[in-house]
């Protein structure tokens, strides 16, 4: 008994200590790491291309998957399944935040695309192209993820496909608020005609507004937001470390009424603070 009290003290400090240090860490380093992940890096990194590619398409399907899998684990550790499911939810949560993490990088690197995009329409349509050749001719310009979709989008022109049913299809695959824009703007210049340059402008100009805006906004908040992902899961990892170092403790009592009552009551409440923690801090965009 004493050298179980011995052990999750130890733990406890511990784990406090090591919390704080990889907050300071993640502060110190968040705008570098930010950087290199909207960069070639980010590019080259297979596993999250992978991620990012199924998300958006089979998103349901993977957050069953995901749950099952996390609650599986935990219950093969603890053999408690009110303890699992609990444990499940709230791990699936930090998981599925960290993969719309890489879809905002992704949405990121794609609009600082776009601005690259536009700046070559608008000099390329001067040359006296028109907007099909343009999207033929740059889509070997750029590298992931906007080259892919302006190759495919000019591989459906190639085949005779309308303009506007190749904007709709291109603004689904980026899955961008930017891309919309760009898209509807190009569609109603061509119903309506006139010179499409200005609007090209100003559609650059509001996306590299949002872009920083979107960045200050993220600056401002990082701290707040890695501290509170810190204080929200520091309960799930001290239990789980209890059911480690002290199961058969730990589990006996989870086993009562008492035990699985509060355990219930302490899910549903640490469960609620966690989406109101990240309905707080989070920022979109």
């Amino acid at each position: 008994m004493k050298y179980e009290i011995l052990v999750s003290v130890v733990s406890f400090i511990s784990i406090i200590f090591l919390l704080f240090g990889l907050k300071n860490i993640i502060y110190t380093c968040g705008s570098g790491i930010r950087a290199l992940s909207l960069g070639k890096n980010f590019r080259e990194i297979r596993i999250i291309k992978f991620i990012i590619n199924k998300w958006e398409t089979g998103k349901k399907v993977l957050i069953i998957i995901l749950f099952f899998v996390l609650t599986l684990c935990i219950y093969l550790l603890s053999g408690n399944l009110v303890f699992s499911l609990f444990t499940g939810i709230c791990l699936e949560i930090y998981v599925l935040d960290l993969f719309n993490s890489f879809e905002e990088k992704r949405k990121d690197l794609l609009n600082s695309q776009l601005i690259e995009f536009l700046n070559n329409m608008a000099v390329m349509l001067k040359a006296g192209n028109t907007v099909r050749s343009i999207f033929k001719s740059s889509a070997g310009l750029f590298k992931e993820p906007l080259g892919i979709y302006l190759m495919e989008t000019a591989n459906e022109l190639e085949l005779n496909s309308t303009l506007d049913g190749a904007l709709d299809r291109f603004s689904q695959k980026c899955r961008s608020r930017e891309a919309d824009l760009l898209a509807s703007s190009l569609k109603i210049n061509n119903k309506i005609g006139g010179d499409l340059i200005p609007i090209l402008d100003n559609v650059t100009d509001s996306i590299r507004h949002n872009l920083k805006l979107k960045s200050k906004i993220q600056t401002m908040s990082i701290q707040s937001r890695y501290s509170s992902n810190i204080i929200s899961i520091f309960p799930v990892i001290v239990l789980i470390l209890m059911c480690i170092f002290m199961k058969e403790a730990v589990m006996g009592f989870f086993s009562t009424v008492a035990g699985v009552t509060l355990l219930i009551i302490g899910g549903i409440l640490e469960i609620a603070g966690i989406l109101t923690i990240k309905r707080i801090t989070g920022a979109r965009g």
